[in-house]
């Protein structure tokens, strides 16, 4: 007869309490509270800072109200087309703002008498510095000191926290590091002095050196912008920019924004023969970016300067926001004349004159300008 067997009793243990999803989020905030050097993620990864700049279309075009701090990015474009000029304005609007203005030289090319034109008294601002470097090392060490002086500077309490700056670096492509140049110096290697491998040298260093400085201008609340230079692509296809930037992919892929600047037509006052040249306008095309949204593949805005025949020498802002006020119906144009809150203006120039003569008019302008409510797309 078979023996039965008796069936085995596992003892198991009482099911734990239920937690309560409050209970929960208490222990996790207080393990968080255990990790050195962390915080809580609200309070690291905050909205995109921005400095206000003297180019309203820029300020509204970003849509982040001015140009991001924390970050770098990449200006490019044909030559005597604008890309300084730019930069430079956005330097006078970091001066404007209490902040400092870095101007890395390495074109040579910059001269004194020009900035004081074009930036007026704050050209011998104390906060504007430059530097003409003697090579690549040179100028990495340079951006490295100016970084952590300000950022010491903050912490110390001899800086306003709130302090920022703009460093740019004109041009990349001047860069060269010193055994590059002593192998030129020697003429070994053919014509670039490196047998053709002296533009592989250069992009492989800027991709290291953009690892040092994205947490680094993030550490020291600053933005940083390289000039680069355009050489034409012969072999690009119709689909394809029939241009190239100078400096590696990597300054393009890591900038928070990259601008193209062009210029897209002289200013004139009069027709025909009688025309006269009063300034520039010059574009910038946003092809790519971190910080916000963008109304399409690349965001246009409009910056002018003037010779002096209509406005001041030097950057022309009531332009600036004639141009934007009229493309968004804010000035109406009726035939040859132009109104705004009930005062008419015959003619571009004599609206662009108007608005230079009465600050408060241009000011309330640029305020009817601003996006409305749900308008702005901020991202990362």
């Amino acid at each position: 007869m078979a023996r039965t067997k008796k069936p085995v009793t596992v003892k198991t243990a009482p099911a734990p309490a239920a937690v309560s999803n409050r209970d929960r989020l208490g222990q996790l905030a207080a393990v968080a509270e255990k990790f050195k050097g962390w915080r809580p993620a609200a309070e690291v990864l905050t909205r995109v800072q921005a400095q206000p700049t003297i180019f309203p279309q820029l300020n509204r075009k970003l849509r982040i109200g001015g140009w991001p701090l924390q970050r770098f990015a990449l200006v490019h474009g044909p030559s005597s087309m604008g890309k300084t000029t730019l930069v430079h304005g956005l330097g006078l609007s970091f001066l404007n703002g209490g902040h400092f203005y870095g101007y890395i030289d390495a074109e040579f090319t910059t001269p004194e008498t020009w900035l004081a034109k074009l930036m007026a008294t704050q050209s011998t601002h104390p906060g504007f510095v430059a530097k003409r470097p003697k090579s690549y090392e040179d100028t990495v060490e340079a951006v490295r000191e100016f970084a952590e002086s300000i950022s010491a500077a903050r912490e110390s309490g001899k800086l306003d926290k709130e302090t920022t700056a703009l460093l740019v670096v004109d041009s990349i492509r001047k860069l060269v590091p010193e055994k590059l140049m002593e192998k030129i110096a020697k003429g070994d290697g053919g014509v670039d002095g490196a047998s053709g491998r002296a533009a592989m040298m250069r992009a492989a260093l800027n991709a290291q050196w953009l690892d040092e400085l994205i947490p680094m201008l993030y550490h020291a609340n600053m933005t940083l912008i390289f000039i680069a230079r355009e050489a034409e692509n012969p072999n690009a296809s119709p689909w394809e920019e029939q241009f190239k930037v100078g400096g590696g992919k990597a300054l393009v892929y890591d900038s928070s924004l990259v601008c193209r600047v062009t210029r897209a037509a002289w200013v004139k006052e009069g027709t025909g023969d009688a025309a006269k040249v009063v300034g520039e306008r010059h574009r910038v095309e946003i092809r790519k970016t971190k910080v916000a949204g963008k109304e399409g593949k690349t965001a246009e805005a409009f910056f002018h300067t003037s010779n002096g025949a209509i406005t001041p020498t030097g950057f022309d802002r009531a332009r600036d926001v004639f141009d934007m006020a009229t493309d968004l119906g804010v000035i109406e144009k009726s035939g040859a004349w132009y109104s705004f809150n009930g005062e008419r203006f015959q003619g571009e120039s004599g609206t662009v004159r108007a608005l230079n003569a009465n600050p408060d008019m241009l000011a309330s302008v640029e305020a009817n300008c601003e996006p409305g409510e749900g308008e702005d797309a901020e991202a990362g």
